[in-house]
């Protein structure tokens, strides 16, 4: 079976060492597992930590049709002196290059992987151009694979493809490390502790928690404006950094730096400390592919306040691991969030356990890790 190589390609090498990570080692047991992407960050590190050779394709987040085509050049170029079985991609650059690139060197399997969509939240011609990018792409490839249940109905009702799609597992592309994501370990709990010291909130006020970029796209706005209306003893945390390409607008970003009860902490490498700190997390997206947060925080048995779209909709289930509100709806959010807020200790405890059952049951890392090694064998016909 080592015969088979599969090529796994990103537009950028942080989804390969934060989401993907020890994936491409694991299947590499059963083939010859090779990575690319831009060259951004310690890749020899990254392919130290995998195991695998990593290979550098320059690519260009966003729409920059000549650095797209030398793009396409290196990875023929690559292609060709790897002579892969299998190019699988993720995120839409990587599949936009790969594909075409694929199909040109006549690669027999070609693999993209859709996970957040971003044309649903667009309008003209951006909107226009961004469907068809994602048409070609699976045009081009011989599998589609959507990440969760929402990605696929909507890559068929804006008829992006009418190619027979199937789930992975329950969604996601990577599941959930449930020994590193455990709530409880006394290092976590002494750090949460001191953090919540710090910023001076007592053990009896309500700590929502919010981790992911400072993009527009992430409700962040309306989690503003709705937090500026809950009680005084109510908290929030910010983790993340600002969106270079789509940030937060400046009124939104003034409220998160003046207002005494929201504490912004920007990235953190490792956010289990804040996760435990909290009392539920909030993210209340306009889009998502299926967010890996809402898994990591159900991991923490930690329950979740999230909005009614693709992948946060397939996680949690209102009123038994979290809330639900409608997106971009200020109003809405409040409402859930003051649900949350008012929900006695114990029963918030007792949403917390079964957050965990949850991810136990249906996103273990390695139970998701066989199952992309069974996946591969389908597409090589390999029993």
């Amino acid at each position: 079976m080592k015969e088979a190589k599969i090529l796994i390609v990103t537009t950028v090498p942080e989804t390969l060492k934060t989401i993907l990570a020890l994936q491409p080692r694991f299947l590499n047991r059963d083939f010859s597992v090779y990575l690319a992407s831009s060259p951004e960050g310690a890749v020899e590190t990254l392919s130290a930590k995998e195991g695998v050779p990593f290979h550098i394709v320059p690519m260009k987040r966003g729409i920059s049709p000549l650095s797209d085509l030398l793009s396409i050049f290196n990875m023929c170029r690559l292609l060709l002196k790897l002579k892969p079985t299998v190019v699988h991609s993720y995120t839409p650059k990587a599949g936009l290059v790969s594909m075409i690139a694929a199909f040109i060197c006549r690669v027999p399997v070609r693999i993209h992987t859709f996970t957040g969509l971003i044309f649903p939240t667009q309008t003209g011609l951006k909107k226009i151009l961004l469907v068809n990018i994602d048409r070609i792409i699976c045009m081009l490839a011989t599998r589609v694979v959507p990440e969760g249940e929402g990605v696929k109905r909507d890559l068929l009702s804006f008829g992006v493809t009418r190619k027979s799609m199937s789930v992975i597992g329950y969604g996601n592309i990577a599941g959930v490390d449930l020994d590193f994501f455990q709530p409880g370990t006394e290092a976590v709990s002494s750090k949460s502790e001191l953090m919540k010291k710090s910023l001076g909130i007592a053990d009896e006020d309500f700590l929502f928690c919010y981790i992911g970029r400072l993009n527009r796209d992430k409700g962040l706005k309306e989690l503003g404006q709705a937090f500026l209306v809950l009680p005084d003893f109510v908290h929030l945390i910010v983790v993340g950094e600002l969106d270079s390409e789509a940030p937060v607008d400046s009124a939104t970003l003034t409220l998160f730096a003046e207002h005494k009860r929201i504490h912004t902490l920007g990235f953190k490498a490792d956010i289990r400390d804040a996760l435990e700190a909290c009392d539920a997390l909030v993210l209340p997206s306009y889009r998502e592919g299926f967010p890996n947060v809402v898994l990591q925080a159900g991991a923490m048995s930690k329950p979740a306040v999230v909005t009614d779209i693709n992948g946060s909709n397939e996680i949690i289930e209102h009123g038994l691991n979290g809330w639900i509100a409608k997106p971009q709806d200020v109003a809405s959010l409040q409402v859930a969030m003051t649900r949350a807020l008012n929900t006695p200790r114990k029963e918030l405890s007792v949403m917390g356990a079964f957050a965990r059952s949850r991810i136990m049951e249906r996103y273990d890392q390695t139970v998701h890790w066989g199952r992309m090694n069974a996946f591969y064998l389908q597409e090589l016909n390999i029993d």
